[in-house]
């Protein structure tokens, strides 16, 4: 996946949400972004195309509060319950597109009554 694809991506998905876009650093090999949810709520992502990594973040008053990874083609999940927690289980460690993270994150931001 190109860096260009993986930002259509998110704006896709973010589109579904109604949310907006901001690219907060772009190289020729990564791209960090900022989609804001609430004032204090705001999913992140970063990709690096050259080495694969995948950083998926749940961020709410500036600390992660869930979280996927993909690092060294291996992932992993940072859970809601305790996101300081690398969670290496069958579900921790399986691939999820960026449209099943922000599914994810709706539910669990529903489930806790954030939104």
């Amino acid at each position: 996946m190109t860096i260009d694809e993986f930002i259509k991506e998110v704006e896709s998905i973010a589109n579904y949400y109604s949310l907006k876009v901001e690219i907060l650093a772009k190289t020729n090999n990564a791209v960090k972004i900022k989609v804001p949810i609430t004032e204090n709520i705001y999913i992140q992502l970063y990709y690096n195309q050259k080495s694969g990594t995948k950083n998926y973040v749940l961020v709410g008053w500036n600390r992660r509060l869930f979280g996927r990874d993909c690092i060294g083609g291996k992932w992993h999940k940072h859970p809601f319950e305790d996101p300081e927690k690398h969670d290496f289980s069958k579900n921790g460690r399986r691939e999820v597109s960026i449209s099943e993270f922000f599914h994810e994150v709706f539910n669990l931001l529903r489930k806790s009554g954030l939104i």
